[in-house]
């Protein structure tokens, strides 16, 4: 009994270890046999990560895009507006070509009569009146210079005039008197009379206008002249004065 308990010890333990090994192998075959469906896992994972991020780079395309069409619908509108308001400024132009051919020779015949005009009127500070007709008729000329702009200036010039029918005024000024030339001052009344009187009073007159030349009075309208010239400058308040005035018409 003793040798055969001895044998079947040996005999069991062999057992036990050959088992061991046996569903060490298993389990070692059903690791490998896992690992390609974990690596195939991961592809999946992936692939469905890329999937996602495709496809919300497509809706932001597809919201990018509709932003776009929107926005050149709009600039398609406003092209086609500018169009429009470039073609009605080119027909706004030629209309203006053509006023500009009716205008342009009103505005000179204007200017030339507004000469006329200042050559037949008293010759009070006759030489600025026509230098501003001169620098019209040099404006009219202009190409830089808007139609609008030269009419502007011609209407401000026949202003000019008419005011001084309307107007008190004195200036310093020359005058030729017996082979000399004296300084005076002038005093100007409207268009009904135009006066002069020297600094020390001794000489005064006033202008002939149907004789077209000064009328020399040697002093005689000192005081009157001189009154006239202190209202003018604001020196002494507005009285009554006693000039020669000629009628309008001889």
């Amino acid at each position: 009994m003793k040798k055969l308990h001895y044998i079947i010890i040996p005999l069991t333990f062999s057992l036990l270890i050959g088992a061991q090994e046996i569903v060490d192998e298993t389990l070692n075959s059903q690791v490998d046999a896992n690992i390609p469906g974990v690596v195939a896992q991961k592809e999946i994972d992936n692939l469905d990560e890329q999937a996602k991020k495709l496809y919300y780079e497509f809706k932001d395309t597809v919201s990018e895009y509709e932003g776009l069409r929107r926005y050149d619908d709009q600039l398609e509108k406003i092209v086609f507006s500018q169009e429009e308001e470039i073609n009605s400024i080119l027909r706004q132009i030629d209309s203006l070509d053509n006023v500009n051919k009716e205008i342009l020779p009103f505005l000179k015949e204007t200017i030339d009569s507004l000469r006329k005009f200042v050559n037949l009127d008293m010759p009070f500070l006759k030489e600025s009146r026509l230098a501003r007709l001169d620098n019209l008729d040099s404006i009219i000329l202009k190409s830089n210079v808007t139609t609008a702009e030269k009419f502007r200036k011609v209407f401000e010039a026949y202003q000019v005039e008419a005011a001084f029918g309307n107007t008190i005024e004195t200036y310093p000024g020359f005058i030729e008197l017996k082979g000399q030339t004296i300084t005076v001052d002038y005093f100007r009344i409207g268009r009904l009379g135009w006066y002069y009187r020297s600094a020390n009073g001794k000489e005064t007159g006033y202008w002939n206008k149907f004789e077209d030349r000064w009328i020399h009075t040697n002093g005689k309208l000192n005081d009157e002249i001189k009154l006239a010239l202190d209202i003018a400058n604001r020196q002494t308040p507005p009285n009554f004065i006693t000039l020669p005035v000629q009628p309008v018409e001889k």
